[in-house]
């Protein structure tokens, strides 16, 4: 499949029939619920210690979103959902996403957010994220490829893109988690971001929306 035109089309075509109906069923009601979580840039890094190989962290380039492509096979329909929904993300206009590699292909990858992009929060997903203060940044779709899990991409991806924020003058982080994940959870934790509440996300007849 072309990495060009991301769109929902293309997720229930990768889904197959029983699952795209699953994802069909679960848009006519659901309910989940997702914490917020905050970090300030400007208090020291709590240290933890290194796990697995050190990767470069560095821009998405096209050659990388045909090989995220070539991999879905290797994912659950859940996990290809995800992986799908945040490749229609970057196309969407979002377009600080980021990946590791390893063995020439992608072990990770991760977007950062940027408060310039808030025009675009409010246009096409204000039901979902607070826009962010002008010394404030996001990171969102996080996800480490199966092969590559157990090498410490979450936490090693995380702090360098923080980093980065933290060099360009920014001064505090937020990411949103759905309660049931619960190993990133504890990973943000772990790097030192901190609950600041819990909401509902509804999805109604294909609207999704959370109680922000």
């Amino acid at each position: 499949m072309s990495s060009a035109g991301i769109n929902n089309w293309h997720i229930l075509r990768e889904l197959g029939p029983s699952n795209s109906l699953k994802l069909l069923g679960s848009r006519v009601f659901s309910l989940d619920h997702y914490f917020v979580l905050r970090k300030n840039l400007m208090e020291p890094e709590p240290e933890t210690p290194a796990v697995g190989a050190k990767l470069a962290l560095e821009p998405i380039a096209p050659s990388d979103i045909e090989k995220i492509l070539e991999s879905l096979a290797s994912l659950t329909p859940a996990e290809k959902r995800d992986v799908l929904g945040y490749l229609h993300f970057y196309e969407s206009g979002f377009k600080n996403c980021y990946v590791m590699r390893r063995d020439g292909q992608v072990a990770y990858m991760q977007t950062l957010i940027y408060p310039e992009q808030n025009d675009l929060i409010e246009r096409k997903y204000r039901s979902k994220f607070y826009p962010l203060k002008e010394s404030q940044v996001m990171v969102e779709n996080v996800f480490t490829f199966v092969p590559f899990r157990g090498l410490g991409c979450l936490q090693q991806g995380t702090r360098k893109l923080l980093g980065l924020a933290r060099s360009q003058g920014y001064r505090s982080a937020v990411c949103y988690i759905r309660k049931d994940r619960i190993v990133s959870l504890n990973e943000f934790i772990k790097m030192g971001f901190k609950i600041t509440r819990m909401m509902p996300e509804y999805k109604v007849l294909g609207r999704v929306w959370r109680d922000l």
